[in-house]
């Protein structure tokens, strides 16, 4: 028996379900989620959201950063240049920032 096929958007969105956080960010790569620092917003029922991407995504209705009409704004910027793993999350949401 093959396997089942699926096609490259079901596993794109099924890794921006479960491993890229709203921000862009890989958790698997991201030091804060090794760390414990952030319990990662796609597994963690916020009750506050305290995390100024995840707030802002929801806010807009929308899955993550790079979805938005005013990608990168001023907070996500300076967000971006903190460190490598924001900063592949920035290549990565403006490829498919509209």
């Amino acid at each position: 028996m093959s396997e089942p096929y699926f096609p490259d958007w079901i596993e794109r969105r099924f890794a921006m379900e479960h491993t890229i956080a709203y921000c862009g960010v890989d958790c698997a790569a991201c030091s804060d989620y090794q760390t414990g620092v952030c319990p990662s917003c796609r597994r963690t029922d916020w009750k506050d959201d305290p995390c100024m991407p995840l707030r802002c995504c929801r806010e807009r209705g929308i899955e993550v950063c790079g979805a938005c009409r005013d990608f990168p704004c001023a907070d996500m910027r300076e967000f971006y240049a903190e460190s490598d793993s924001h900063r592949e999350a920035f290549e990565r949401m403006r490829a498919i920032s509209p």
